[in-house]
């Protein structure tokens, strides 16, 4: 059935997905100490946003510095 919509399916629902080269899609796996890891999660709950966004800006911010 490739080619072929299934129309049954509900709508798309949530964000819409961001262009190409905006959106995220590499993986990258680090690994903390419990006392990094107590600080960032700290650091994202002050924040109201989630550890992954918060470690994402972090890196995100270093790399731009070296720029």
């Amino acid at each position: 059935m490739a080619g072929k919509q299934r129309h049954d399916r509900a709508p798309r629902m949530g964000r819409p997905p961001k262009p190409t080269e905006e959106a995220r899609r590499n993986r990258v796996v680090v690994m903390l100490t419990d006392a990094e890891l107590d600080a960032l999660r700290a650091w994202a709950y002050e924040r109201g946003i989630p550890q992954g966004t918060v470690a994402h800006q972090v890196l995100a911010r270093a790399l731009r510095r070296r720029e």
